[in-house]
């Protein structure tokens, strides 16, 4: 068995309970994290981003477990720490180019994701986008009141 085996075997099964205890494993580069995350069902839904104190982030998201994790690498030691991250927290912190990424591999009745995912689509929108986006909104607003009265 070489090494990247034996990282993404210690990285699959810290993974299984990562909902119950954070995973620190050592690894080479993120491409090598990248790989292992993916072999166990983990897609990368943020782009590689520089924690400012020598170390990298990325965010993962597991279709199966309906999990977020956020891995932090530190290239230096070659430590990463991978923790369970909030559905909000993690949309918060997602560019919409992300958000839009994600929304391929989620169940998007999340009430977080279609406020967060309309406010970015809202604010990445030129102004001809922006009129058809509020109309929409709107006649879904007009809609749900009428539905609600019918009740």
């Amino acid at each position: 068995m070489n090494i990247i085996d034996s990282i993404k075997g210690e990285l699959a099964m810290g993974l299984k309970l990562i909902a119950y205890k954070p995973l620190s494993v050592t690894i080479p580069p993120m491409a090598v994290l990248d790989d292992a995350m993916l072999a166990d069902g983990w897609s990368a839904v943020s782009e590689v981003t520089d924690g400012g104190d020598g170390t990298v982030h990325r965010y993962y998201y597991d279709t199966a477990q309906k999990n977020y994790v956020l891995a932090t690498l530190n290239p230096g030691t070659g430590v990463c720490d991978v923790v369970v991250a909030e559905e909000s927290d993690v949309l918060e912190k997602l560019s919409f180019p992300e958000l839009k990424k994600l929304a391929g591999l989620i169940d998007k009745k999340s009430v977080a994701f279609i406020r967060i995912y309309s406010e970015k689509e809202l604010a990445a929108a030129s102004g001809d986008e922006r009129a058809a986006l509020e109309e929409r909104n709107q006649k879904m607003i007009d809609e749900a009141e009428v539905a609600l009265r019918k009740r």
